[in-house]
């Protein structure tokens, strides 16, 4: 008698623990997922600031911060140095990843910041490309080089005007563009030196400025990619509808957290000053709320501390969501 109830007893746990076995991941999953939080959709600009002040300030205050620290180094760029145009798009933080100056629709000039070789992130890198020359294996001929004229110029405007080395050397541009054509009997496809010198970027950006008819700012190769250490734009350079030229620049960006009643705080800022706000609230809050003047004091006292104007949280419109759909 006792060994049949055992049975009958097994017989009905057993479908049971099979539901469980079979649900217990979903119900994981919803304990995991069951929370709210606040967001701004829209990015705020809330000016110029400091940027690297500003995550010093977040430091010392004790809040979290994740994403680029603007320290030598820490990014292959180069500084824009003073231009006034990219100052105010892009924040003093912002780096110039690369120039190009387009020879024709086919073969273009490119200048950036290099990674390895020399010493990684001080020399500056050279490189022709001719998209016609399709063979990767080959190296690039002379025939398929921009017109020495327009090189020489090019090399004089990254680098300055020609300098006295001695009466038995070339001048310096003479010199890269030597350098460049014996270097692609070595290298496939395109050919790129190094050299010691940083290019004069407000020289460059001038030159862009006042040969172009038409310029906009758009994300590299039609994708924006932003992370929290920042985002990738391109400004492209016009002339009679034809690309003259385009620099890539670096914005960098952060995640600053902290804490408040077990919700984490979140003002996620580039250098730029386009900022977005966002509130997560623990597992298990999808039914709860923040009051409005709450959360935004908890902003406010944040901004405070960073060195940014509080008043500028007033400017943000938050919009609520839940994980539970039913």
């Amino acid at each position: 008698m006792n060994k049949q109830k055992a049975i009958l007893i097994l017989l009905l746990f057993l479908p049971l623990l099979f539901v469980l076995y079979i649900y217990s991941p979903f119900l994981i999953m919803y304990a995991a997922f069951d929370s709210s939080w606040y967001y701004t959709e829209e990015k705020v600009d809330i000016g110029s600031f400091d940027y690297g002040s500003v995550l010093t300030k977040a430091e010392k205050a004790g809040y979290e911060v994740e994403g680029y620290w603007p320290w030598p180094g820490s990014f292959p760029g180069f500084d824009p140095g003073d231009v006034p145009e990219v100052r105010k798009s892009f924040g003093g933080a912002a780096l110039v990843q690369d120039m190009r100056f387009n020879y024709n629709s086919n073969s273009e000039l490119t200048v950036f910041m290099c990674e390895d070789g020399l010493e990684a992130g001080t020399g500056t890198c050279v490189a022709v490309s001719n998209f016609s020359h399709t063979d990767l294996e080959s190296p690039l001929q002379p025939s398929e080089f921009p017109d020495d004229s327009w090189m020489l110029e090019k090399f004089g405007l990254l680098f300055g005007p020609d300098e006295k080395v001695s009466e038995k050397d070339e001048k310096l541009s003479e010199n890269y563009l030597e350098t460049m054509k014996k270097a692609a009997q070595n290298q496939a496809w395109d050919v790129e030196i190094q050299v010691n010198e940083s290019p004069d970027f407000p020289a460059v950006y001038a030159y862009l400025m006042e040969n172009s008819d038409d310029s906009s700012y758009g994300p590299t190769l039609g994708i924006y990619t932003y992370s929290t250490a920042g985002s990738d734009i391109e400004e492209v350079f016009l002339k009679d509808g034809n690309r003259l030229g385009s620099v890539r620049y670096f914005v960098p960006g952060a995640r600053i957290m902290t804490y408040n009643e077990g919700n984490r705080y979140v003002v996620q800022l580039d250098a730029s000053g386009e900022t977005r706000l966002q509130i997560i609230m623990p597992v298990g809050s999808s039914g709860e709320t923040i009051p409005e003047d709450e959360y935004r004091a908890v902003f406010r006292e944040m901004f405070e501390e960073l060195g940014l104007s509080p008043e500028a949280v007033d400017r943000f419109e938050f919009f609520r969501s839940s994980s539970r759909v039913w």
